[in-house]
């Protein structure tokens, strides 16, 4: 049986910076007190998987960081395109004016935003998980974005690659909460996208879910862990 801990990256700079794409402060601590937990576990690791995003390998780097203080260093990574997040934000930004027609809500943020007000980060997230899931139900969609099947579908092909290190293996894999959920959800068989979005909401910034594999056999052993993080504040979750 072999391991793989799927990471959920630092938190990035969400509704702080125009480019989200970016581990915040508390994101890099959160890394470094993942480095600091996996120096302490001594954790054999023969693989280390990338998703394609910068805040994925901004996680990763700290990590490497902080094991390199103690001496200690991971296999070189591989860098994988199918543990790449879905887009689910570009599908707020471009169906979010034409929705508010018929949406009250998301209606309200519309008209704050022409005004020239900046919409709280609850109203920010609450219009996305609206959105969102009207996306993944198949509701909405827009030619420029990957459809949600499609993306479930790129994670699921993620997974075999993965498998290929073999038996009596761990692996880390630095991937986002959407390819976390998702591959959780195939590990447990859930089929209701719904609750697989559901799963991605729940997942905390840094967080360690481990999955056991033989073949082409997945299962669940832990789900958003957070050992790892000791100072309370550094809980989150957007």
């Amino acid at each position: 049986m072999s391991v793989a801990l799927f990471i959920r990256h630092g938190k990035a700079s969400a509704f702080a910076s125009t480019d989200y794409d970016q581990l915040s402060p508390p994101g890099v601590e959160q890394s470094e007190q993942l480095g600091e937990w996996l120096a302490e576990q001594r954790l054999a690791v023969d693989a280390v998987f990338l998703g394609p995003r910068r805040r994925h390998a901004q996680t990763l780097d700290a990590v490497t960081r902080v094991l390199g203080t103690r001496g200690l260093s991971l296999p070189d990574p591989t860098m994988l395109p199918d543990l790449d997040e879905h887009d689910g934000l570009a599908v707020v930004f471009k169906l979010l004016p034409a929705l508010a027609a018929d949406d009250p809500t998301l209606r309200a943020i519309v008209e704050a935003t022409v005004r020239g007000e900046k919409p709280s980060p609850d109203d920010v997230l609450a219009a996305f998980k609206r959105v969102t899931r009207r996306w993944v139900r198949g509701e909405i969609g827009h030619d420029d974005v990957e459809p949600w099947n499609v993306f479930r579908a790129r994670v699921a092909r993620a997974l075999p690659r993965i498998a290929e290190i073999g038996r009596g293996k761990t692996a880390l894999v630095f991937t986002s909460a959407g390819v976390v959920a998702s591959a959780v959800a195939d590990a447990l068989g859930i089929t209701e996208e719904e609750r697989v979005l559901a799963l991605s909401w729940s997942l905390y910034n840094g967080s360690i879910s481990e999955l056991d594999f033989a073949g082409n056999r997945w299962g669940l052993r832990t789900f958003n862990g957070t050992p790892h993080l000791r100072d309370k504040r550094l809980v989150t979750s957007v």
